[in-house]
């Protein structure tokens, strides 16, 4: 019976989680106005200097809440790679009021669970349920992010979790090859270790790091707090009672170091000899999220290697069936992330599909696009956009990402407005300035006997073992 009637909830709330999207988000007016419709929103502090954005709308008896806190993978000590997600992990693994099976039983009660994830920048923690519970889910919610206990069981188990999934991680060719990447490409820097830490570092961390950087991190002037939904007219009030324990704390910014310059075409070989494909990656530093041009380049991006109607697949799957699949992406993050194209390919044919991988980007750099590629793009961004935000917890965190990053609400709410009013000069501008084909990072996972002869008139090879660099 109890499961029946977890089950009757589950889909329950798909359906609410659905249709206060829909309420939330009103896409009816995209086609003419291009603006995505937002209810009135709030923003205030609390006594304790959390930034909180309340969005009321009372349609539906349902609440999405989100915190952010500013502290990601990038902020790992040295030789302590995936920190930041070990303490995600173990967030709601037992606080001081209550156990691990106490807090999912709880949760569970309310219909719900807790989530948290650690990216590159940033931390993400959220939950979400029927607003009859707002005060029960709410006080849940904030037990966990604000009086976590960190047991050193709890730990230990976290940190076994994680070793054992970066070793299952190691027999996935493209796992590593994504790993080996970001390494090549940048250094010393934080953005070139994994966020889910090395095997080695992963079984130097300590509780007491966990307990170090939590108390460093999780403030409430390092935070904000996003509430979505049928929320109760008090809610400020309860949130300053709630949270009048979590104080504040300044702390300096962590500096991230400087990228060294890319100068021509440089080609790492790893070698690892029972692979039975070639993975590749090729690319170099791409641009902040913040940057301007931002919206410009997702088009750009689109065109060439975002899709089975790409440049890339065009040419290099469909042409020439040099690949099952082939694509490109900026990752942009709070500092300069990656550009990366990324495929595999048999042994015999990676000379090849690096070579004529090369060919394409350069084309694209040299040539621009056409209008009817940007048209075709624009329809396919226009049509994306809505999906990501279709839930509560979706549009809150693409809120309070778009703030952590710096940037206007407006992007939201002009989205589609904005997209439409790109031009083909304006993608072909943003290609000349942040597409660099001839400087570039070219990283092959492979057998080295069966490629180096392949590779090495496409630039400089440094040859490098598998086991050295994982």
């Amino acid at each position: 019976m109890i499961n029946i009637s977890r089950t009757i909830y589950k889909v329950f709330k798909s359906i609410m989680f659905v249709a206060l999207a829909l309420n939330i988000v009103s896409c009816a007016g995209m086609g003419s106005s291009g603006s995505v419709k937002i209810p009135p929103y709030r923003d205030v502090t609390l006594n304790n200097g959390l930034k909180v954005l309340i969005i009321e709308d009372h349609s539906l008896p349902y609440i999405s809440a989100g915190l952010l806190i500013r502290t990601g993978s990038s902020h790992d000590p040295l030789g302590k790679s995936g920190l930041a997600e070990m303490t995600a992990l173990v967030l709601d693994r037992g606080t001081k009021n209550y156990s691990a099976t106490e807090l999912a039983d709880k949760f569970g009660q309310l219909g719900t669970s807790f989530s948290a994830d650690a990216d590159y920048d940033y931390t993400y923690l959220s939950a979400s349920g029927l607003s009859d519970n707002q005060d029960e889910l709410l006080k849940l919610f904030f037990e966990v992010a604000t009086r976590p206990a960190f047991s050193v069981s709890e730990v230990n188990r976290a940190k076994s979790e994680m070793i054992a999934e970066v070793k299952r991680g190691y027999d996935q060719p493209g796992y590593v090859a994504g790993r080996l990447y970001s390494q090549l490409l940048f250094g010393s820097h934080p953005y070139g270790r994994s966020p889910s830490g090395t095997v080695r570092d992963l079984q130097s961390i300590k509780q007491k790091d966990l307990i170090k950087g939590y108390l460093k991190n999780f403030r409430p002037n390092n935070a904000q707090l996003v509430l979505v939904g049928d929320l109760k007219p008090d809610i400020v009030k309860t949130l300053n009672e709630t949270l009048a324990e979590w104080k504040p704390r300044e702390n300096e910014s962590d500096k991230l170091p400087s990228l060294m310059p890319i100068n021509g075409v440089q080609v790492q070989l790893v070698n690892r000899p029972d692979l039975k494909q070639s993975e590749v990656r090729i690319g170099h530093y791409g641009v902040k999220r913040k940057n301007k041009d931002y919206q410009a380049l997702l088009l750009a991006e689109t065109i060439l290697g975002d899709g089975f109607t790409s440049r890339l697949m065009s040419e290099i799957r469909v042409k020439r069936g040099l690949t099952y699949g082939i694509r490109s992406s900026f990752d942009a993050r709070e500092e300069v992330g990656p550009f990366t194209i990324s495929s595999n390919t048999r042994h015999e044919k990676v000379g090849e599909l690096v070579t004529e991988t090369l060919n394409v980007l350069k084309e694209f750099y040299d040539k621009g696009v056409t209008e009817q590629e940007v048209e075709n793009a624009k329809g396919y961004l226009r049509g994306a956009f809505p999906r990501n935000i279709e839930t509560p917890d979706q549009m809150a965190r693409m809120l309070l990402a778009l703030r952590f990053y710096g940037i206007e609400d407006d992007y939201m709410t002009d989205y589609i407005r904005n997209l439409n009013a790109i031009s083909v000069s304006d993608v072909n501008k943003v290609i000349r300035k942040y597409y660099n084909p001839a400087n570039l990072k070219v990283l092959i996972y492979a057998p080295k006997n069966k490629v180096i002869d392949q590779v090495r008139p496409i630039g400089a090879v440094e040859v490098k073992e598998y086991r050295e660099l994982l």
